[in-house]
């Protein structure tokens, strides 16, 4: 409320300040620009038909009044009125001549030289273009505008619809260019559509990109041209229908990559042999596949960089002992900070011996500079094994257990060990048993404010005895006020312990 209050404040006070600045003649281009950079992200999301709301409409409409308040406030303002635009139509609007046929809007006179001047005057403002599809432009206008130089020549971020990355993508290319998506995720392509030809484009005008993301979609000769960006630091690719021998080879060549999100085949059709200190300078890894290229993959990654890893399997593996062969190349990288693992099971508990998911589990205590932690399978849980994982990992700030059935969980005491092997623990989903036995006397209080704000229960049991369970809670984390759960009763938990909060700080008052 207090919040809504300030952002209401602010905006009765903005038309005041930019007068009582042009009243006093003490105009100055960067506190002009700071104010209109203030406004900045409401006026982009403003351009966003399905995002925006009216209090961003507003702000582009406020945006635009500061541009028509004064000289000095015209070009900052524009600048940032221009700076991400969502389609070229904006451009046609300042060409006295075009045409809306079957819906599309068209250029359908030659364009004069001073149309051509003002239209540059805003192209050049451009800095992120993000195609909306379905586009209320005919493919035509794009080659008109673009003609004789790029349509934005110091573009730096393309996110290219389907329309532009198969067809009109050369209009847009331009030196300046750093960050490119094709296509950008409003619509995936068919897989009969080849975008190979885009992206040979891409790679001979623009080899030094610094951010690529492919969508999932056919990609001839994917190989040559991913060699051709050699000061590539982001690569995002989907889930390709075909993929070349040397599809991993390449990748692993990229000296300036640091982060690399991809999907592998099921068909062990890749070449890992030759790969020697493959991604040097890579830190942080998401990939998705089937066990066999998962290992290999995991085992050409230099080990001694990666810190940030997220690994997911297509199919939960049949076997816990081919998981166990992936989870065991953890042990490769004692600098990770954090790790996800999706699927490396069911996230239910079967048959199998109970002391499997553990040996799934177990290569992850030698990861000790963990620091986050999110891991979706069954495991039997102790109180002994909870203080093993407690002591294994002194720095995690979060950690993320969420299977959905547990082979067996610990007490709510067994928090105690997160207090005392975990000072930096904020962020926790872990199961427990939420029954405090009668008569159970709570955990002795913890001798110094714990930081754990988010306590989450993944075990899917209804509090019976609320006060107990709060009291217990409150004993081992003196700091948390926000916890929820799987069952019911969480939310009585959570009123008592912030009533416990309200108590010490009249106390503290008082005293």
């Amino acid at each position: 409320m207090k919040s809504r209050m300030v952002r209401a404040r602010k905006k009765e006070l903005l038309p005041l300040f930019t007068f009582h600045i042009i009243a006093h003649d003490m105009l100055n281009t960067d506190l002009i620009s700071l104010i209109c950079e203030e406004l900045e992200p409401g006026t982009s999301r403003a351009s966003h038909h399905m995002l925006r709301t009216r209090d961003d409409i507003n702000c582009r409409k406020g945006l635009l009044s500061l541009a028509l308040t004064s000289k000095a406030f015209l070009e900052p303002a524009l600048n940032v009125l221009w700076r991400q635009i969502t389609s070229v139509e904006p451009l046609l609007s300042v060409l006295p001549d075009t045409m809306i046929l079957n819906g599309k809007k068209m250029i359908v006179e030659q364009i004069a030289p001073s149309s051509w001047d003002r239209l540059h005057y805003y192209a050049r403002k451009v800095r992120e273009f993000e195609q909306q599809d379905p586009s209320n432009v005919h493919e035509s206008v794009y080659a008109i505008l673009g003609q004789s130089k790029p349509i934005f020549p110091n573009l730096v971020e393309l996110r290219a619809g389907l329309q532009i990355s198969t067809n009109s993508l050369i209009f847009f290319l331009t030196s300046s260019i750093s960050n490119v998506s094709i296509p950008w995720l409003t619509r995936m392509p068919s897989n009969d559509l080849d975008l190979g030809p885009s992206l040979a484009l891409l790679a001979s005008k623009n080899p030094g990109l610094k951010f690529l993301s492919i969508s999932s979609a056919a990609v001839s000769g994917i190989s040559s041209s991913l060699r051709c960006f050699r000061n590539l630091r982001t690569l995002v690719l989907g889930r390709l229908p075909q993929y070349e021998p040397d599809y991993v080879q390449i990748l692993a060549s990229l000296d300036d990559l640091t982060s690399l999100t991809l999907t592998l085949p099921r068909d062990d059709i890749l070449e890992y042999g030759s790969i020697q200190n493959g991604f040097p300078s890579l830190e942080r890894l998401s990939i998705v596949g089937f066990t066999s290229n998962l290992r290999k993959f995991l085992k050409v990654v230099s080990p001694s960089i990666l810190q940030d890893l997220s690994l997911e399997w297509v199919e939960s593996p049949v076997l816990v002992a081919d998981a166990f062969s992936v989870t065991n190349t953890l042990r490769r990288f004692p600098s990770l900070q954090k790790l996800k693992i999706e699927r490396a099971t069911s996230l239910f508990a079967d048959d199998l011996d109970r002391s499997d998911y553990w040996a799934l589990f177990t290569p992850l205590l030698q990861l000790n500079q963990l620091q986050s932690l999110t891991y979706s399978s069954p495991l039997i849980l102790t109180d002994e094994l909870t203080a093993r994982i407690a002591s294994s990992w002194p720095h995690i700030v979060s950690l993320y257990f969420n299977a959905v059935v547990w082979l067996e969980v610990p007490p709510v005491s067994s928090l105690a060990h997160f207090v005392r092997g975990c000072r930096n623990l904020r962020y926790l989903r872990y199961p427990i048993q939420v029954d405090v036995p009668t008569g159970t006397a709570p955990p002795e209080p913890t001798l110094f404010m714990h930081p754990l704000w988010f306590f989450h229960c993944s075990k899917n049991d209804d509090v019976s005895d609320p006060p107990s369970l709060a009291l217990a809670l409150h004993q081992l984390f003196p700091d948390l006020k926000s916890v929820t759960g799987d069952g019911d009763g969480w939310d009585e938990v959570e009123a008592i312990l912030k009533s416990y909060h309200f108590i010490l700080a009249q106390d503290r008052r008082f005293n």
